[in-house]
């Protein structure tokens, strides 16, 4: 099984999508899978149990509470439970065999709620809140810990971050990001947390930073080619890869890749389609080219 990355939904000035791609960092080629059964940007996808959920979002009228699951076997989506709360701009995880979702926006306020869900169940359940409020948030998950960063609370851009420790079932505060960032991308590797791009308030931003949890502390890293904002950030064999988003004007479908080693990016393969606003997981995978001409031949 080797990792793909999975670029889910989003819009463009004309349309929100339910198309979707798959990118093979090995030959660094992107590939149509089948649709979603829902048109949805802005909302939260994530990988788990070989399988992968995208859950709430916007569909251009409405901010949605349904979720899908899409299995790469069979090149299928088909619904799952929806959650309890209707969000869109929400932070998502995995972590220990369930699906964390925090903040985001009902259509009329921005949250702090967040709740998980069991896929051995199908049953969404509550969570304690966060401190705050935060639309366009992102999740990670570090050292057993979900971390929560940046975000809009309907006032302010926000630069906090805090950590929810599902052991114990409390979230605590880590010191704040040293720029503001909404709709930034988040992603942890080798021990350390990142966050590129997004939003301060002003402009789309290029830069990006790292959390090293033994210093505590927040440090630089080179900036990106392309300001994002709304983009998303993946993990694959320690590069790092951010891909859509918007830079401010146009909606994009530029994809770079960060070396964690020698703190560069390199601009790779472009999507097929502009995502503003994408979802992206990456999910291990057999043959999974042969196995989506298979599909679409039968």
């Amino acid at each position: 099984m080797r990792p793909y990355i999975f670029a889910v939904g989003g819009g463009s000035l004309f349309a929100i999508h339910n198309e979707c791609e798959v990118y093979n960092p090995r030959t660094n080629n992107w590939t149509p899978i089948a649709a979603m059964l829902w048109r949805r940007s802005r909302a939260g996808v994530t990988a788990l149990h070989k399988s992968l959920y995208v859950v709430g979002g916007y569909d251009g009228v409405n901010d949605l509470a349904t979720a899908e699951h899409y299995n790469p076997l069979t090149n299928k989506w088909i619904y799952i439970t929806p959650m309890g709360t209707k969000r869109s701009c929400l932070g998502i995880c995995a972590f220990d065999g369930l699906i964390y979702v925090c903040g985001g926006y009902d259509g009329a306020s921005c949250l702090s709620s967040t709740e998980r869900y069991d896929p051995l169940t199908s049953i969404w359940s509550s969570c304690p809140a966060m401190s705050t409020r935060r639309r366009y948030c992102r999740l990670a998950v570090l050292e057993n810990c979900i971390y929560s960063l940046g975000g809009f609370d309907s006032t302010n851009y926000q630069s906090s971050v805090e950590r929810f420790d599902p052991r114990v079932g409390r979230w605590f505060p880590v010191p704040s990001m040293t720029a503001r960032r909404s709709s930034c991308g988040v992603a942890s590797c080798d021990g350390y947390l990142y966050c590129i791009g997004g939003n301060d308030g002003t402009m789309c931003m290029s830069s990006g930073e790292r959390f090293n949890l033994r210093r505590n502390m927040w440090e630089p890293i080179t900036a990106m080619h392309s300001r994002r904002s709304t983009h998303e950030v993946v993990e694959v064999d320690g590069s790092l890869y951010a891909l859509g988003g918007n830079d401010g004007s146009s909606s994009l479908n530029t994809v770079e890749r960060y070396d964690t080693r020698l703190n560069k990016w390199i601009i790779v393969c472009s999507m097929v389609a502009r995502r503003s606003s994408v979802g992206a997981a990456v999910l291990d995978c057999f043959h999974l080219e042969r196995g989506l001409v298979q599909t679409t031949n039968l």
